[in-house]
């Protein structure tokens, strides 16, 4: 295998355009802004949206396995969850696909991030971290709309209430910073919230098993203007659980 799979973007805070994007880490090309990008994706596609807990990225040969992996399957844009690589990038990989990611509060475990399909790479006009735990991309759809994906990771059960509370807090910042006419909130919230009750308006009639305190916490969340989409679509009994 070749030493480098990656090489770096054309995007703000890379060595071709030096002198932005947000600095933190060792690439300085977190938070970037994309000068150059043009619309490439057709409105009329529909756009195949995922989230995954890699467990770690951390070395080479894990982003070639993941790669790998979604060669076998139609998406855009996939949110990762336990990155576990240092600092904050956004870089090109050898395969023309662009992979944004943050580390976590400790390099061992955590962090957010996203890698895009290389047929979209024009479209994204932003990627940014709020916190360890939260980072967003925003895609040109058209000249007219814009659509925003942030990425979560939550706190497990080990962690307090408190923690849980400062991540809802960073998805609120990231859904009213820059404003975009579309909102997808995604990712791994650690979190059951079960079937819906007979008042409940945020979820669709297909959840599954029983709410626990996290789901409570969750469904609380939602009444900001969110919506449970999982729940709204009938899936096979296998595909229920994660």
């Amino acid at each position: 295998m070749e030493s480098s799979i990656y090489t770096r973007p054309p995007v703000s805070g890379g060595p071709a355009i030096p002198g932005y994007g947000s600095g933190h880490g060792n690439g300085g090309a977190g938070g970037a802004k994309n000068p150059r990008r043009r619309n490439s994706y057709h409105p009329q596609r529909l756009l195949a949206l995922a989230t995954y807990n890699a467990q770690t990225l951390r070395t080479d040969e894990k982003l070639v396995e993941l790669e790998e992996e979604l060669s076998r399957l139609r998406w855009d844009i996939v949110g990762l969850c336990e990155v576990r690589r240092e600092g904050e990038d956004t870089m090109i990989l050898k395969s023309g696909n662009l992979l944004y990611f943050r580390e976590g509060d400790q390099l061992s475990q955590g962090g957010v991030g996203f890698i895009v399909h290389k047929s979209l790479i024009n479209n994204v006009v932003q990627t940014e971290s709020v916190s360890s735990r939260v980072a967003y991309l925003i895609l040109r759809i058209t000249n007219r709309y814009s659509l925003k994906v942030i990425q979560v990771y939550a706190p497990t059960s080990k962690y307090s209430d408190e923690d849980v509370e400062t991540m809802y807090e960073d998805i609120t910042r990231a859904i009213h910073t820059s404003r975009t006419h579309f909102t997808v909130v995604m990712g791994d919230f650690n979190a059951k919230l079960g079937k819906r009750s007979d008042n409940e308006l945020k979820m669709g009639q297909f959840g599954y098993g029983e709410r626990n305190a996290r789901g409570q916490l969750l469904a609380g969340f939602m009444e900001e203007g969110l919506f449970m989409m999982n729940s709204f679509f009938r899936k096979p009994k296998q595909r229920k659980w994660t």
